[in-house]
């Protein structure tokens, strides 16, 4: 190179740094719809197709998808105690669930028994006893009090009934007889036991005719009757229902026995 062409090849380097910096173009930074263009063009063609579509698809749900929280639960635990009833009004415990059936035991006011079933349709209690040869007996709900959860008893078939008998026959206690000589009057005063349960009353019998009815649960007669001509009498007390009667044994007053008496 000729060293008269030198000084001016500096001189055009010169020049050309001197250009200002200020109108150079100035890159910018690419925009996020840009990036995101970018982002998915470079995706396609890494990716076929379809895991293209698919790892889209995958990006989208775990960006949006929430896993929602359940709210806490509580278990509610009901408390059981066991069912008793006590005897309000003293009343009769049965066989079955109502006066059809035998009566096993009579319980008096503030007895306490456990129940073990019920009878909805006649409101009977089965309750255990100790006095029944079952183990169990009905009493009927309208004379007792009810606590504990008897909501959870069984509801139970009662036993069948048994065909009616008649009422069992009175047991004579006691009977006395006094006369009165001046009005010519004998008195009588009859005791018997009340050995039925299902009687509708009690007759006195006399001398073959009804001298008297008595409500049912009756055990004791008394009455004064002009002296019979006979100075005899004879008595009895007979239980009776609508399936028959039963009669107790007879009370026997011959004229020796009177007149030993009276006279």
């Amino acid at each position: 190179m000729s060293h008269k062409l030198f000084p001016w090849i500096v001189s055009l380097f010169i020049l050309i740094f001197a250009v200002p910096v200020r109108n150079l173009p100035v890159e910018q930074a690419p925009r996020r719809s840009q990036v995101r263009a970018i982002e998915a063009s470079t995706l396609r063609a890494i990716l076929p197709p379809q895991s293209t579509a698919t790892a889209q698809q995958s990006l989208i749900v775990i960006t949006l998808s929430a896993t929602p929280t359940s709210p806490p639960t509580s278990t509610f635990t009901p408390t059981y105690s066991v069912p008793m009833l006590t005897v309000r009004e003293a009343t009769n415990c049965r066989t079955g669930p109502g006066k059809a059936y035998e009566v096993i035991v009579l319980y008096s006011v503030t007895q306490t028994l456990e129940i073990v079933g019920r009878y909805e349709p006649r409101n009977f209690w089965l309750v255990k006893s100790a006095e029944s040869p079952t183990g169990t007996c009905w009493l009927w709900g309208e004379f007792v009090d009810v606590v504990g959860s008897y909501w959870s008893v069984v509801s139970v078939t009662p036993p069948p009934t048994l065909p009616p008998t008649p009422p069992q026959a009175p047991s004579l206690q006691k009977w006395t007889f006094s006369c009165n000589s001046i009005d010519n009057t004998l008195s009588m005063n009859i005791i018997w036991e009340d050995r039925a349960t299902n009687e509708a009353g009690y007759r006195i019998v006399r001398d073959g005719w009804q001298a008297a009815e008595l409500p049912a649960g009756s055990t004791t007669y008394a009455e004064t009757i002009s002296m019979p001509v006979s100075q005899s009498a004879e008595y009895y007390v007979q239980a009776y229902d609508a399936t028959g009667s039963a009669d107790s044994s007879v009370i026997k007053l011959d004229s020796s026995d009177i007149n030993l008496a009276c006279y």
